[in-house]
């Protein structure tokens, strides 16, 4: 399908925080597709979630391409800047 549609990856919010229903995080190892998940923010009260919770990104790419998958992650952080440190915990280190 990325192929066909010339698409460099399929890019979805990779689950509810810290949640077990509702994951997209499957896609990957069954189909053996290299994908990578970034932070995108934090869950909010109206997601009826954990508040602060972290929300991820994932881009599932083409098969053997993992390097354009990596840059996509790497260029999403670097132009939203959306990892912090949730309010759940303190910073590690």
């Amino acid at each position: 399908m990325l192929q066909d549609q010339d698409l460099d990856a399929l890019v979805y919010p990779s689950g509810t925080p810290y949640g077990t229903q509702s994951t997209n995080m499957r896609l990957s190892p069954n189909t053996g597709m290299p994908a990578i998940t970034v932070p995108m923010g934090q869950a909010t009260a109206a997601d009826g979630t954990v508040t602060g919770g972290g929300v991820n990104l994932e881009f599932l790419g083409r098969s053997f391409d993992e390097a354009t998958v990596i840059g996509l992650g790497y260029a999403f952080e670097q132009a939203t800047h959306a990892r912090t440190t949730p309010a759940l915990s303190g910073p590690v280190g």
